[in-house]
């Protein structure tokens, strides 16, 4: 006997409410794609902070046809700029309150983007020409049909130089007055994987521990890794330029005042957010915090062998299941484990005798106190439910009627009426009702 069972419990105490955090999101321009779809989107982020829009010049310069990448554009705050309007083919707002959160605006950003190579880029860097092809040389090697699993990291040259007001041609870049620094591997600026990778291994973490300013791509594409996706970082010949700025870490020379200090938000190892670097060294490869968007999109791609197991697939909803639950899970588990053990040992030998002493009338009401009492909570009414067995008869209770089916029939599907109209089937209101129309039966066989 099931005092409870997860159905019942799940039914009983609603889930809880959680308010989306891009519920102020505006999408003031979006891109149409008038033939084919793009083969890469390009994220660009912004949080009010983007001094300058050249990155869009240099994007829209590129050495393949324009319609083969998009360029979205996301501010995480609600400032709207004309040169993004005027560049970008995709411009997102995000209406974000307080300290911003990155992360956010990469998921709403992946969510709108066409292309099957997701792309996030510095808002501030330069790009060579063969930028976008390279990406897709990466993905698509051998002209390939579909882009191969990848996570593709992008260097950058970095100088204490701010950027040049009359700067028009890449070839000077390459000018050794800019006193670039050694290059080295910067995991937050920029990185291209599959869009179908993102959305299957839950997109960018949104746990707030990444609010701020130290987080970056490099948590999703790290999380990859673990998942088994290889990690290649791009040919140097491709290298982007990233002149200086104020920052609020100082790297580049530039000291940054309090207020951009504060949004070192959390913990870091070297620059690195410190939930990324614990995710990277634990081999987790879920996100903390999923963007509801991305969940409702990775589970729609589950294949799933029965329809019995759909039940469990589907049962808690991304929160799963709240203290509640589970705590009435356990009390029903406690009470199930101390009713076999009495049930075994005592109420077995108590019945027997109690029903030698009482008439079937009485048996018929104890019985119906008890279902009323222990069983309404955990029995469906419009379900068949086996009350006893007699004279190779199941004694079936179905929407407060009794049922007495042979056993010789095998399994009966209550819910089909030519089934239960079945001239074997008795029926009666009460068990002693049935029981009494089965013995007559059987004396006059």
């Amino acid at each position: 006997m099931k005092v409870l069972n997860y159905n019942q419990v799940l039914k009983g105490v609603p889930k809880p409410k959680r308010r989306r955090n891009y519920e102020d999101m505006r999408i003031h321009k979006k891109y149409s794609p008038a033939g084919a779809l793009p083969n890469v989107s390009v994220i660009l982020l912004d949080w009010s902070c983007r001094e300058r829009f050249d990155t869009l010049n240099w994007l829209s310069e590129q050495d393949v046809p324009r319609s083969m990448y998009e360029l979205i554009w996301v501010e995480l705050y609600d400032r709207l700029k004309d040169k993004v309007l005027a560049k970008a083919d995709t411009v997102i707002t995000c209406g974000q309150k307080g300290m911003y959160h990155k992360h956010i605006g990469y998921n709403i950003g992946l969510l709108n983007s066409y292309g099957e190579i997701v792309v996030i880029c510095d808002s501030d860097a330069i790009y060579p020409v063969d930028f976008i092809s390279s990406v897709l040389k990466s993905f698509y090697p051998d002209n390939s049909g579909s882009p191969q699993p990848l996570v593709l990291m992008h260097y950058q040259l970095r100088t204490s130089f701010t950027y040049p007001d009359n700067l028009k041609d890449r070839g000077d870049l390459k000018n050794d007055k800019w006193q670039w620094w050694p290059l080295n591997p910067n995991a937050g600026a920029c990185m291209s994987v599959r869009k179908q990778d993102a959305i299957r291994f839950g997109g960018f973490d949104e746990h707030k521990s990444f609010r701020g300013y130290l987080c970056g791509p490099y948590d999703l594409g790290w999380r990859l890794v673990n998942a088994g996706i290889p990690e290649r970082w791009h040919d140097a010949s491709t290298v982007l330029w990233h002149f200086a700025h104020p920052d609020p870490v100082g790297v580049n020379e530039i000291t940054p005042n309090l207020k951009r200090m504060y949004e070192n938000a959390y913990p870091h190892v070297d620059l690195h957010a410190i939930t990324a670097v614990e995710a990277f060294s634990t081999g987790r490869f879920q996100p903390l915090k999923e963007n509801l968007e991305i969940f409702k999109l990775r589970m729609k791609e589950r294949f799933i062998g029965t329809e019995f197991e759909e039940k469990y697939a589907n049962m808690t909803g991304q929160e799963g299941f709240s203290k509640w639950q589970i705590f009435w899970l356990r009390v029903s588990m406690f009470i199930d484990m101390i009713y076999t053990v009495i049930g075994r040992n005592i109420y077995k030998s108590l019945r027997s005798n109690v029903k030698k002493l009482l008439s079937e009338k009485q048996i018929e009401w104890l019985r119906r106190i008890k279902f009323n009492l222990f069983c309404v909570n955990r029995v469906d009414p419009n379900e068949p439910v086996i009350l006893s067995s007699f004279k190779n008869f199941n004694i079936v209770r179905y929407r407060n009627l009794m049922y007495g089916v042979p056993q010789s029939l095998g399994p009966v599907d209550f819910h089909d009426e030519k089934q239960i109209a079945n001239f074997l089937i008795i029926k009666g209101k009460t068990t002693i009702e049935v029981k009494k129309k089965l013995t007559k039966m059987v004396e006059l066989k």
